[in-house]
C-alpha cells in the first residue's frame, strides 16, 4: 500500500465571518501485484478521523481480476434528511476502458454489504467536514481472478437451471424445454471462455408466456458478464413473448464485449405445451453459443467463417482492420449455426460428403446387384443345361431297358452313343445285325428277312 498526503487551504464563510480550514488530501494505493489481500481504513482508525479530509483509496488489479470490498466497522456522521451531505464515502467501479460508475454514497452507522466488482479497478472517496468526528471505517479487500467467480445463485431444486458453462460452444435450453417451463424460477447461466476470446449467442427457438406485453411473467435477459446484476447491470438485450417479434437477425444474436456473458431466465407464471409438433410448439428457449476469435484467414488455425467480419477499433473508435470469425473445428457440421449473422458457411457444405457417400454406396450396391444378377443367370443357364442333360440320359436309359427297344428303330432327334470300347466308331446293337448308329438323322432301312 502506498500513501501520500497533500494539504490545501479552503476559505468559506460561517455566520458572515470568513473561516479558514486546512483540507488534508490523502491518497492510498492498493495494487494486486503487491498484495492480493489486505485491509484499508479511515485515517487514524480506531481513533476518530480528522476534520476536513478528502482521502482517495485506489484499488488496481490486473486485467482479468475482480475486486471484493468488505466493511467490518463503519461509523460516520449521521445523515441529514436529504441524505449524506457531511461525512460520507463514495464508492465507484471503473471499467477496463476507464469508464467510472458510482456504486453508492454511504454514511451513518449502517455497515454497507460486501461488494464484488467484476472490474479490476475501484475507488473510494472519503470526505469529512469540521463539525462532528467519528470513529470512521475499517474494511478488507481481495483481488481474485475472474474465473474463480461463480454466477449469482439460481433457484434450487430445478434441473437445468443456471450454472457455469464453458468450452468452445454448445446449447442452452430453458428448464423443461421443449414441453414447459416452471413457475417462479430465477435461472442464471454464466458463459465463460478463454481470456482472448468472445462469446457469440444466437437464439434458435423462443416461446415464452403470452405476448411481448407479458414480460413480467417470463423474461430472458442477456447481461455483460463483467457487470453486476445487483447494481449497475449492463443489459445487452431483453426478450419476452415469441421470437417472431424480433424479426432482425441482429436482434436474435449478441456478441460479448469480453470473455463472459450472463443469461438470466426469470418467471412468475408457468406454461405447459399442448400439441405434438415439438418443432412448432416448443415452449421456452433454445440458444446456441460459440467461443470466437477475430483473425485474418491465414492466421486462423481452426475454421474461418468467411462471411462473418469484426471491426478492430483503434483508440478513437475508428475501424482499423476487418477480421473474420475464427471458431473451433469441432463446431463445423454440428447442425447449428455457429458463425455470425446470415453466415452459414460452417454448415452449408455439410451435405456434400453425405451425398457423395450415398452415391458411392448406391454405386457399390448397383454393381453388386449386376454381378450377382450375372452370376445368377450363368448359374441358371448351367443348371438348366445339366438338367436337360440328366433328363436326356434318363430317357435314354429307360429306352435302353424297354422290352420293345430291340425291334424299334430310333426315331426323332435323340441319338444313343454307347461308350467307346474300341477304336471303331461302328457299333452294333445286336450280334449278327448289320444295323449301325449313323451320325446323321437319316435312319437306314432294315432288311427284316436278314434279321429272321
Amino acid at each position: 500500500m502506498m500513501i501520500s498526503f497533500t494539504v490545501l487551504l479552503v476559505h468559506y464563510p460561517i455566520f458572515g465571518a470568513l473561516h479558514t480550514a486546512v483540507l488534508a488530501k490523502c491518497i492510498f494505493q492498493f495494487h494486486s501485484h503487491q498484495n492480493s489481500k489486505g485491509n484499508f481504513s479511515s485515517p487514524q482508525f480506531p481513533s476518530n478521523y480528522s476534520e476536513d479530509l478528502v482521502c482517495i483509496y485506489n484499488f488496481q488489479g490486473k486485467e482479468h481480476e475482480t475486486l471484493k470490498l468488505t466493511f467490518h466497522v463503519f461509523q460516520l456522521e449521521p445523515p441529514f434528511k436529504k441524505g449524506c451531505l457531511t461525512d460520507y464515502i463514495d464508492i465507484s467501479t471503473i471499467t477496463i476502458i476507464g469508464s467510472k460508475f458510482l456504486v453508492g454514497r454511504y454514511c451513518g452507522k449502517d455497515i454497507p454489504g460486501s461488494m464484488l466488482f467484476m472490474n479490476p479497478h475501484a475507488e473510494i472517496i472519503f470526505k469529512t467536514n469540521h463539525v462532528i468526528h467519528s470513529k470512521g471505517f475499517h474494511g478488507s479487500y481481495h483481488f481474485q481472478d475472474e474465473k474463480m467467480i461463480p454466477p449469482p445463485k439460481s433457484t434450487v431444486n430445478v434441473s437445468n437451471c443456471g450454472g457455469t458453462v464453458s468450452g468452445v460452444g454448445g446449447l442452452i435450453v430453458s428448464p423443461g424445454f421443449p414441453y414447459y417451463f416452471p413457475k417462479d424460477v430465477d435461472c442464471i447461466w454464466l458463459l465463460r471462455v478463454d481470456y482472448h476470446m468472445k462469446i457469440y449467442v444466437r437464439i434458435l427457438k423462443m416461446q415464452l408466456y403470452g405476448s411481448i406485453a407479458n414480460c413480467a411473467e417470463a423474461e430472458l435477459t442477456i447481461y455483460d458478464g463483467y457487470s453486476s446484476i445487483s447494481f449497475n447491470p449492463k443489459v445487452l438485450q431483453k426478450y419476452c413473448g415469441d421470437l417472431r417479434y424480433y424479426k432482425n437477425v441482429e436482434e436474435q444474436t449478441q456478441l460479448s464485449g469480453r470473455n463472459r456473458l450472463l443469461l438470466r431466465f426469470k418467471t412468475s407464471a408457468s406454461q405447459i405445451m399442448k400439441g405434438e409438433d415439438l418443432d412448432k410448439n416448443a415452449v421456452g428457449f433454445k440458444i446456441v453459443w460459440t467461443a470466437v476469435e477475430f483473425k485474418t484467414e491465414g492466421k486462423c488455425q481452426e475454421f474461418v467463417c468467411r462471411e462473418s467480419r469484426y471491426c478492430i477499433n483503434t483508440a478513437d473508435n475508428s475501424c482499423s482492420e476487418m477480421r473474420n470469425y475464427c471458431i473451433d473445428k469441432s463446431l463445423v457440421c454440428n447442425g447449428y449455426p455457429n458463425c455470425g449473422n446470415e453466415d452459414y458457411t460452417d454448415e452449408d457444405k455439410c451435405n456434400i460428403p453425405l451425398l457423395a457417400g450415398c452415391g458411392a454406396a448406391a454405386g457399390v450396391l448397383l454393381l453388386s446387384f449386376l454381378i450377382g444378377f450375372c452370376l445368377y443367370r450363368k448359374h441358371s443357364t448351367v443348371r438348366n443345361a445339366l438338367s436337360q442333360s440328366q433328363s436326356l440320359n434318363m430317357q435314354l436309359r429307360q429306352l435302353e431297358h424297354s422290352p420293345s427297344y430291340s425291334g424299334r428303330p430310333p426315331t426323332g432327334n435323340f441319338y444313343y452313343q454307347p461308350p467307346d470300347h474300341s477304336a471303331s466308331q461302328n457299333c452294333t446293337i445286336h450280334p449278327g445285325s448289320s444295323y449301325e448308329i449313323l451320325p446323321s438323322k437319316t435312319v437306314p432301312k432294315i432288311d427284316r428277312r436278314t434279321m429272321r
